[in-house]
């Protein structure tokens, strides 16, 4: 149940091989943008956590597509926020009910899904113990007044136009860049970015400075920063290389 009340569909997969309860870590993926269901296809890169015990967990936030067009509209431009918020209601949920340790659940987010889990973090630094955002929408402010940018037109009707007071004051409230905490321990993170042009990859690059400027440093907290030449998507080679890698980093940052 989120904030205001309103029950968040959370899907959740373990395998038998998972420990006893409270005693697992877990994965927490999101997206919750565009109208889109929340992509819980099976990905083989997965069954290492599973055989690890981790339970995997998807937050269908406000914003998705879980819940018809209203659920869409409740989540988007002015009510971002509601995304947010439904999805560290679900995270909590997973800590408080024991399905994952405590300070053992780390975060996914894809796109406007690295843009959710950034923005959680920010509200709760310490609710994650790590994040991986791939190719994330990281600086809306900046990147939606910039209307020759690919993306940028589309994503007026998805997260507002900043031109407009009401819609450039909600997007401030939520921005990952703009909101990152000082003198705060973050969770470890690892951003990846394409060269690509349909990405923003100076985002990326902001965002992660900017944590390692502004947060407190701990070795055991890496904020790291992995690009590559390529869409990972339009390369299965790539893919696999990139996947065996955000999975060892989420491993090795369970058991620092």
């Amino acid at each position: 149940m989120s904030y205001d009340g309103i029950i968040v569909p959370l899907t959740v997969v373990y395998s038998p091989k998972r420990k006893k309860q409270a005693e697992n870590p877990g994965l927490l993926h999101g997206h919750g943008a565009y109208g889109e269901i929340l992509d819980k296809r099976w990905r083989s890169e997965l069954k290492s956590l599973l055989d690890r015990g981790w339970v995997i967990a998807y937050a269908d936030v406000r914003g998705g597509g879980g819940g018809g067009k209203k659920w869409h509209h409740d989540g988007r431009r002015t009510k971002k926020i509601n995304s947010i918020y439904d999805y560290i209601s679900c995270a909590k949920f997973l800590i408080e009910r024991e399905i994952v340790q405590d300070n053992k659940l780390a975060g996914w987010g894809y796109s406007a899904g690295g843009l959710l889990v950034a923005s959680a973090i920010n509200s709760c630094p310490s609710l994650l113990r790590a994040a991986v955002l791939e190719v994330p929408f990281l600086d809306p402010t900046n990147t939606l007044l910039n209307p020759i940018l690919p993306l940028t037109p589309a994503d007026y009707d998805e997260f507002g136009y900043p031109g407009d007071i009401t819609d450039f004051q909600a997007i401030r409230k939520y921005s990952p860049y703009n909101n990152i905490q000082k003198d705060i321990l973050y969770p470890a993170i690892l951003v990846t970015s394409s060269f690509n042009t349909r990405f923003g990859v100076w985002e990326a690059a902001k965002y992660v400075a900017r944590v390692r400027e502004c947060s407190i440093y701990d070795p055991k907290h890496p904020v790291l920063l992995n690009l590559t030449a390529d869409i990972v998507e339009e390369n299965r080679y790539l893919h696999c290389k990139e996947s065996a890698l955000e999975t060892a980093f989420l491993i090795k940052m369970m058991e620092s």
